[in-house]
């Protein structure tokens, strides 16, 4: 884990902070008081800590504190940050009180500019692919398919137009870089070519049905299972976009079983009636655009050795993809 002590807020920023954050919970007029800080069990992006206070005579509560501190890096424009998390919670997630982990609120330090978000900490809760559990992933597929149903109809909202929204350029701007990063030996190879040539052809299915909000980076990791309930973290990549992209992220990496009780599940809750017409390609561009969203995000990762597989994946899908 990085040592980002030095970004965390200290004590009497952090108490103003949480006051303010915490309106909602009927802090006014009632003393705030913080019993503990402590480190998350989990390596991240952003400075993270888990905090305990107790407003008036209350019960303590511990709350997950998330801030920016100054790292600032968007990617190609798929990372929005702390600041667009706390947007899409407010705006998005946390009109729904089934919707966990429950918002507490956002902040906006008037001294530095950044962003602090703080949510319900969830005790116990375990990254979903720690479980290796079909039922579990089951579930998570079914979260994000009725999430994607509900959320369609948000979409002429005022209040979502903060969301990146793909386009062309976004799609294809992820294999010009994937090609642009690429060591000399890779950059040589006639496949990385032709799927250069051909990219437009392979990702138009993204943009040929209608789009809906996503979560972006819908992985195993990005999703806590707490007493039964799925609950998805990480919405610094919240975007409108092509819905199967999520379910690219949660099937990455999973077994033939699992990837099929995941495909069938989501399937089935967003389309009773069976899957539409070019879903197997729309899901094949939707695999094509996360694997050079991994390789066009860094071009140390990219020619590392640490890359080398989804290179692998690359090549094996660009196979799959000229045999269309």
């Amino acid at each position: 884990m990085q040592d980002f002590a030095s970004g965390l807020p200290k004590t009497d920023a952090l108490k103003r902070g949480l006051a303010s954050a915490l309106q909602s919970e009927d802090v006014r007029g009632r003393f705030l008081t913080l019993l503990g800080r402590e480190p998350t069990p989990y390596a991240t992006t952003f400075p993270c800590e888990i905090v305990t206070c107790r407003i008036g005579p209350g019960k303590p509560r511990r709350l997950f504190c998330k801030y920016t501190a100054g790292v600032d890096y968007t990617g190609h424009g798929h990372r929005g940050g702390v600041g667009h998390e706390i947007a899409t919670y407010r705006h998005i997630l946390a009109q729904s009180d089934k919707f966990h982990p429950k918002f507490y609120g956002g902040y906006a330090d008037s001294e530095t500019g950044q962003y602090w978000l703080f949510l319900e900490y969830l005790d116990g809760g375990l990254r979903v692919g720690k479980l290796n559990d079909p039922v579990a992933m089951g579930k998570t597929a079914r979260w994000i398919a009725r999430f994607h149903v509900t959320s369609q109809r948000l979409l002429g909202n005022e209040h979502v137009r903060f969301l990146k929204r793909y386009d062309k350029e976004y799609y294809l701007g992820w294999v010009s870089r994937t090609v642009n990063f690429a060591g000399p030996n890779y950059r040589r190879l006639s496949w990385l070519r032709r799927l250069h040539a051909c990219a437009e052809d392979f990702l138009s299915p993204l943009l040929d049905s209608a789009p809906t909000i996503i979560h972006g980076e819908y992985y195993q990791h990005n999703i806590l299972y707490h007493q039964g309930r799925v609950c998805p973290i990480d919405w610094e990549s919240a975007a409108v976009g092509e819905g199967l992209i999520d379910l690219a992220c949660l099937t990455d990496g999973w077994e033939r079983k699992i990837a099929e009780v995941c495909t069938t599940t989501y399937v089935r809750t967003r389309w009773p009636e069976g899957a539409p017409a070019g879903f197997e390609k729309v899901l094949k561009a939707a695999r094509l655009y996360m694997t050079v969203r991994w390789l066009g995000d860094d071009p140390d990762f990219t020619r590392s050795t640490g890359a080398r597989g989804h290179w692998m994946r690359l090549r094996n899908l660009l196979t799959e993809l000229e045999q269309k």
